[in-house]
């Protein structure tokens, strides 16, 4: 018979995988609340339970002094302006995000320990394999117009009540599995393979070719750039200790192949429904037997994209005004930096042109203009220009004293040098706020790269 801690522990294992396969379902939701959202607050519910053994008196007197900094701007915010439910409700989930990556950070540091981990490790090969294998399957079930759960979900680009778009009409088709986005394919996914490649002592390649294929197909610049970091990574082992991490190493290989292979939809399956809809672009496809040029395709087709570049360009701008502010008030200043422009081009135009111009097409994508700026809220999608919009100059400051900590208390070698590619995965991908998810993966890798006593090597 089971004891009560061997209990609470399989509820822990269980709990947390299901977690982590509600939070990859992120491209559906269920009566208006997101799958991905169920399984961050399943994850947090977990820390709950061990919340007295995660901290000591201090740690939980800076938790609250964090807390109590960041809620000042909010509450101040909430009592000089007037905010509807949908305002109040962002505002929660930010503070949630915030509240339940500290949680589950502890937790995870403190559950990751011996059997444990090694448990996870283990389990979390199958949902590699299993997220990879829907991930090819959407790849062309997407192509063929074969099944496919409908995707019921906002988009993360500009627009915030945007369709999911599955559909590339002037560059190569990209598989997106269970998320919204390639990119969130690569951020979510992409951590779990490495740390079960890394960690994982079994000499089975098929599980590097079979991810390696699943997350290139995204042909995403992030995994790009990451696969030739961990590809330099690699080699520097070698030289150093002439061995070899060759699950990574044909991983890496892999996933760069396949990154670079590119099918136009619109040649495998002239006759799906997106295809027909483009029937005129596509012959010009056909003739050239090539990708076209955007300029030759019509406006309506054409990604206006760019929003990345664009946050950098408003941070810069205003980084002689870092103060701590609402988390709405900075969303705010970002749609109204975007939208400067076609609000000039939306003044110039009614101007000159029929008024039921602005009174019908108000928010569309009319014409050459990007209406949907003056109406929908924006993504940030960089983690340290919303935080530091949000927190001023607090939150640098933070990075900077916990980054002179780490520095002079741990020796610097491979294994703390991969622990930091971790970090900085997160900092540089598309998910402008930390999440549960995030402190549970940086938990594990610190157990594994810094306190690696408590890890069984034989994994």
């Amino acid at each position: 018979m089971l004891s009560m801690r061997e209990n609470k522990e399989k509820i822990y294992s269980s709990g947390i995988l299901l977690s982590i396969v509600l939070i990859f379902f992120d491209a559906y939701e269920i009566f208006s609340i997101p799958i991905s959202w169920i399984g961050m607050a399943l994850l947090a519910l977990l820390t709950l339970f061990e919340f007295k053994t995660m901290f000591s008196k201090n740690q939980k007197q800076i938790l609250f002094y964090i807390l109590l900094i960041i809620l000042i701007p909010q509450l101040f915010f909430l009592y000089f302006f007037q905010a509807d439910n949908s305002e109040i409700i962002y505002l929660i989930l930010r503070i949630f995000n915030i509240v339940s990556f500290a949680l589950v950070l502890m937790f995870s540091v403190n559950y990751f320990k011996g059997v444990n981990i090694t448990s996870f490790i283990k389990n979390s090969k199958y949902v590699i394999y299993i997220f990879s294998s829907l991930t090819l399957y959407i790849f062309a079930a997407q192509i063929y117009d074969l099944f496919e759960p409908y995707r019921n979900r906002s988009n993360t680009n500009y627009f915030h009540h945007s369709e999911q778009s599955i559909f590339w009409l002037s560059e190569p088709h990209r598989a997106m599995g269970t998320f919204r986005e390639p990119v969130l394919l690569i951020t979510f996914l992409l951590p779990l393979v490495l740390i079960y490649l890394y960690k994982n002592n079994e000499k089975i390649y098929f599980i590097s070719f079979f991810s390696g294929i699943a997350l290139g197909l995204s042909r995403s610049n992030y995994l790009k750039i990451f696969c030739l970091v961990i590809l330099i990574y690699t080699l520097i082992n070698y030289f150093l200790t002439k061995e070899i991490k060759k699950q990574l190493f044909v991983f890496v290989l892999t996933a760069l192949a396949f990154s670079t292979f590119g099918v136009l939809e619109c040649n495998l399956n002239q006759d799906s429904v997106e295809c027909l809809e483009y029937e005129e672009d596509i012959n010009k496809i056909i003739n050239r037997d090539s990708v076209i040029d955007s300029n030759d395709l019509d406006e309506s087709v054409v990604d206006i994209g760019n929003d990345r570049l664009n946050v950098l360009r408003y941070f810069l701008t205003s980084l002689n005004d870092v103060r701590p502010t609402s988390f709405l008030e900075i969303n705010t200043d970002l749609q109204k930096y975007s939208s400067v422009e076609i609000n000039e081009e939306m003044y110039f135009s009614n101007r000159t042109l029929p008024k039921y111009l602005l009174e019908r097409y108000s928010t569309k994508n009319f014409g050459t203009g990007n209406y949907s700026l003056t109406e929908y809220g924006i993504n940030f999608q960089n983690l340290f220009v919303f935080y530091t919009k949000a927190l001023g100059i607090l939150f640098p400051l933070l990075l900077f004293l916990f980054s002179m900590h780490f520095l002079t208390k741990q020796k610097i070698n491979l294994e703390t040098s991969f622990f930091l590619l971790f970090i900085l995965f997160f900092f540089i991908g598309p998910v402008e706020e930390v999440n549960s998810y995030y402190g549970l993966i940086i938990g594990l890798t610190y157990n594994l790269f810094i306190n690696k006593e408590f890890v069984n090597e034989k994994i």
